[in-house]
C-alpha cells in the first residue's frame, strides 16, 4: 500500500463538495509543516525550536497533491516509497493526544503563576535545589526530547482541527487518514474532539528549577499581566522569554537592562513545559531568583 495522508472535510464545511480556499490552503500548510517536523525528528533524533530543512531535505518531504475526490471534500497527499517512516512518526505523535481527547472530561490546567509561587517558596526554604543548566544541554531528559518532537507535530494538527472549532458545532468534521504500507486508525475531529484536543496539547506546567547565566535584552511590565523579559542564555547562545510573576522580581531585574554591554548574571528559573515538552536551547522560563552577579553574591529571591 502507498504512503499517503488523506484529508477529508465533511458536513457544512464541505457544502457542495467544496471548501473555502483559506481553510484548504491553511490545512495543507499545517500538514506540510507536520511532515517537515517529523522528518527532522527522525533525521536528528530530536527537533528544536526554529529548526529548518536543508536543501537536501526537501526531496524527502515532498508529498504530491492528487486530484480531489467527492464524499464531502477529500484531498490525498501521496508520499514516495521512503516516506513511510515520516507518516508513522506523525501517527505516533498525534495518537496519545487524540486518545486523551476522547476522555469525557479533560483536566483543568494549573495556573503557571501559582506553580511559580510554589517553586519560589520551595527554593527559598531550601526544599528544592536548582540543577545546573548545562545538565539540560548535555543530558537532556529523553521524555522531554520525545515530547518536544511530538508537540511540534501535534500543534499542526491542532491548527487543522481549528477549522472545525471555529464553526460553532454546526456538524462539520475533518478526518485524517494515514497510510504507511498499512492503514492506521483514522483521526476524526468533530466539534467536541477538536476542542478537547486543543485543551490537551495546550497544557502548560513548570519543570524543576535550574540555574543559568544570562544577559537581558528587554523588559516588558505586562500592563497588569505577567511581566516578561527578553534574555540571552549565555550557554546556548539563544534568546528566550523569561516570565516574571511579581513586581518585586521585575524590579530586581531592572538594573541589569543596559543598552550597551549588558552585565551577565546568574538566575534560578523554571522551564515552561508545553504538552510535557521543553526546548533546552530557547524555551520559555519563569523567573524565581537572582543568584549572583559581579558585584553581589547575595541571592535575591522572589516573594
Amino acid at each position: 500500500m502507498k504512503n499517503l495522508i488523506s484529508i477529508h472535510f465533511d458536513g457544512p464545511i464541505a457544502a457542495k463538495h467544496a471548501v473555502q480556499l483559506r481553510t484548504f490552503s491553511k490545512t495543507l500548510g499545517h500538514v506540510q509543516t507536520a511532515i517537515d517536523r517529523a522528518y527532522l525528528d527522525i533525521k536528528y533524533g530530536n527537533v528544536w525550536k526554529n529548526a529548518r530543512l536543508k536543501d537536501e531535505d526537501y526531496t524527502h518531504t515532498d508529498f504530491l497533491l492528487q486530484q480531489t475526490r467527492e464524499g464531502g471534500f477529500i484531498a490525498d497527499l501521496l508520499g514516495d516509497k521512503d516516506s513511510g517512516d515520516v507518516v508513522t512518526r506523525i501517527y505516533n505523535a498525534v495518537l496519545p493526544a487524540y486518545e486523551q481527547a476522547q476522555a469525557v472530561v479533560v483536566p483543568d490546567q494549573p495556573k503557571l503563576v501559582d506553580l511559580a509561587e510554589q517553586r519560589s517558596r520551595h527554593y527559598k526554604s531550601g526544599a528544592q535545589e536548582p540543577i545546573p543548566y548545562a545538565e539540560l544541554i548535555d543530558n537532556p531528559d529523553p521524555g522531554q526530547t520525545r515530547a518536544y518532537g511530538d508537540r511540534s507535530i501535534v500543534k499542526e494538527f491542532d491548527q487543522i482541527a481549528s477549522a472545525i472549532r471555529a464553526r460553532d458545532g454546526d456538524g462539520s468534521v475533518v478526518e485524517v487518514d494515514l497510510y504507511a504500507g498499512k492503514a492506521f486508525p483514522k483521526f476524526v475531529f468533530n466539534s467536541d474532539i477538536s476542542a478537547k484536543f486543543h485543551n490537551v496539547v495546550s497544557i502548560r506546567a513548570l519543570g524543576d528549577p535550574v540555574q543559568l547565566s544570562i544577559t537581558l535584552r528587554g523588559l516588558d511590565s505586562g500592563n497588569g499581566g505577567t511581566s516578561k523579559a527578553k534574555a540571552m542564555n549565555l550557554l546556548s547562545k539563544k534568546e528566550f522569554n523569561l516570565h516574571i510573576h511579581t513586581d518585586r522580581g521585575f524590579g530586581s531585574l531592572r538594573k541589569y537592562l543596559k543598552k550597551r554591554n549588558p552585565p551577565p548574571f546568574t538566575i534560578v528559573a523554571c522551564p515552561v513545559l508545553e504538552y510535557g515538552a521543553f526546548d533546552p536551547l530557547a524555551g520559555d522560563m519563569y523567573f524565581i531568583a537572582i543568584v549572583a552577579d559581579e558585584k553581589n553574591s547575595v541571592p535575591e529571591v522572589e516573594e
